[in-house]
This record gives structure tokens, C-alpha cells and sequence, in this order.
């Protein structure tokens, strides 16, 4: 396997010959972006395949989010609990290993107030707060949400984690069983990630997991 520096490729179909200096160049242009790695996984008949985005997304333009990615396939892992461990595992591999690079160059300039508030926002939402705002008064009840004096100047690891697990345990089947199976995973694994210092985002606003990676799953 090749080294992670190497493994990312554009949509085209291109290699990038070092994702580091591609963000460094990225970076250079955009340096307001804000960078987020996710990861999704589907089964096949005799593998497992993790397809693993970074999204580049500049606020102040607002013309859409620049992807690159790479896929991973793997022994099949039967079991869903391991599975999701696995997305995990790769997507935390993946944003170490940026922030040990990056932090030789770059400084986090994305976290606005603004920016700061929809993170808390969504923490918020993930603890069943707010859940019923329309998209519309969400924006505007984000725009006036209060922050301490700490969430104002709180730091963060320089890439942000998107998993696409879902926070709420939701309807339970027939047999008792959540309907929601990640929502196991979210409980276990993201309170892990925040704590080493990452943003991470869950279901609905993991967007380079949710909708990015799913997309290079696709048949």
C-alpha cells in the first residue's frame, strides 16, 4: 500500500503526488478553508471497501466544497460495530497524520464567531436540543446563539472529522434493537474524538462522510 501522502487521487481520476503540499498550495490560495476529512464504508460479497474524502470548503466564497479522496478495500468485516470501528480508525489516521504536517506551516484561520456558533450549534443539536427548527430559523437562531468566553477562543486540531453516524437511538425494531445501528458507534467513538481536540460532526451536517464518501461507493 502506498504511503497516505500518495494514496489521494481528484475526481478525474488523477493521483496527487503529495497531498501535503496540495493542501499547502490549497492553502496558500483559500487559507480561510476549512478542511475535513470523513470516511464511508459498503460491503461487497468478499470485502469491505472505506471510501475516504478531504473536503475543502471556503465560507467566503460559497461556490461548493473542492474533494479529493481515496478508496481502501479490505478482508469483508462481518460484524457492524467493527466495521464502523474501522471508519473510524482510518479517519483519525488520516487527520493525525495532516495535523503532524500541517502544523509546520499553517494556522487555523476559519474559526470565525459565526463559524464557532454553528459548531456549538451542532453540538447542541446532537444532545436533542433544537431539533424541530426549519432550516430557515435555524440559520437565523444560529447567527444570535451566545457563546462563552471560552467557545470564542476554544482551539481545535486543524482538520476537522465528519462521521456519518447518527446521534439519536431513534425507534426501536421488532426485536428491541435501535433502527438506528450507528447510533452505537457515535456513542463510543465521538466523545473519544472531541476529546483529543477534533470538531467532529455527526449525522445530518457529516457531509464528507454522509454524502462525499457515500457518493465514491456508489456502483
Amino acid at each position: 500500500m502506498k504511503p497516505l501522502r500518495e494514496r489521494f487521487k481528484k475526481f478525474g481520476g488523477d493521483f496527487i503526488p503529495d497531498i501535503v503540499q496540495y493542501l499547502r498550495d490549497y492553502l496558500s490560495i483559500n487559507p480561510n478553508a476549512t478542511i475535513s476529512v470523513g470516511c464511508d464504508s459498503v460491503q461487497r460479497r468478499r470485502k469491505t471497501i472505506y471510501a475516504v474524502t478531504l473536503m475543502m470548503y471556503n465560507e467566503d466564497y460559497k461556490n461548493g466544497a473542492h474533494l479529493v479522496f481515496f478508496r481502501q478495500n479490505i478482508q469483508k468485516v462481518r460484524d457492524n460495530f467493527d466495521r464502523l470501528q474501522k471508519e473510524v480508525e482510518i479517519v483519525q489516521e488520516v487527520a493525525d497524520f495532516l495535523q503532524s504536517e500541517l502544523e509546520t506551516f499553517y494556522t487555523r484561520q476559519d474559526l470565525t464567531l459565526i463559524e464557532r456558533r454553528k459548531y456549538k450549534f451542532h453540538l447542541n443539536q446532537c444532545n436533542g436540543d433544537y431539533t424541530q427548527l426549519t432550516l430557515m430559523n435555524e440559520l437565523d437562531f444560529t447567527k444570535n446563539l451566545s457563546l462563552t468566553e471560552h467557545e470564542k477562543v476554544q482551539d481545535f486540531k486543524l482538520v476537522d472529522i465528519h462521521v456519518d453516524f447518527n446521534p439519536f437511538e431513534g425507534k426501536l425494531d421488532s426485536r428491541g434493537y435501535s433502527v438506528n445501528k450507528s447510533n452505537v458507534s457515535y456513542k463510543s467513538f465521538v466523545p473519544w474524538l472531541r476529546g483529543m481536540g477534533y470538531r467532529v460532526w455527526s449525522k445530518p451536517k457529516a457531509y464528507a462522510a454522509s454524502s462525499a464518501a457515500d457518493l465514491l461507493l456508489q456502483d
